[in-house]
């Protein structure tokens, strides 16, 4: 639970945040943030440059200036002003790139799968309670009206019974 004091500085204050990884989720996520109104992008990072002038152009033309940009994203975990981070990363970085962000006293969202194995979740829970840091998976789509609809077909058996399901990939 937050403190009383950290609960109210965070409802007067712009939230500055850090975006890891601005391939595949990160992009939309940020301009989504950037939409807000009490969040700044303050960083975009990811290994691969070419990525960031466009990143940086899209942010900048939403929120009025422009994020910084970074390869390594531990140079925006090290900056004092960045509150919290979103990690949208390819998924064998999720685990790390969390505990390293709540070593660095930030806050954290990170997209699905939160780990590749329970020994990687138990320590980011671990760093989350260690450095009383507040961390959110982004498991949305589990309560998305399509989800919700499918189950409530399924219960009313409408499918018949069934046997055997195999997924490969739920997009």
């Amino acid at each position: 639970a937050l403190s009383a004091g950290r609960a109210e500085a965070a409802e007067k204050e712009t939230i500055r945040l850090a975006f890891i990884g601005m391939g595949g989720r990160g992009p939309q996520l940020a301009i989504d943030f950037a939409k807000r109104g009490d969040c700044r992008i303050a960083y975009v990072c990811d290994v691969d440059r070419a990525k960031l002038p466009g990143r940086v152009k899209e942010i900048e033309q939403i929120q009025g200036s422009a994020p910084k940009s970074e390869q390594d994203f531990r140079r925006a975990l090290d900056d004092k002003e960045v509150d919290a981070v979103v990690v949208a990363t390819p998924d064998h970085w999720h685990a790390l790139a969390t505990i390293w962000a709540c070593q660095a006293g930030k806050d954290v969202y990170v997209e699905k799968p939160v780990s590749h194995s329970p020994w990687e979740g138990r320590k980011m829970i671990e760093a989350a309670r260690k450095y009383e840091r507040i961390v959110q998976v982004g498991t949305q789509n589990r309560s998305a009206p399509y989800n919700i609809a499918a189950k409530k077909y399924l219960d009313e058996g409408k499918l018949g019974r069934i046997h055997f399901v195999k997924v490969f990939n739920q997009k």
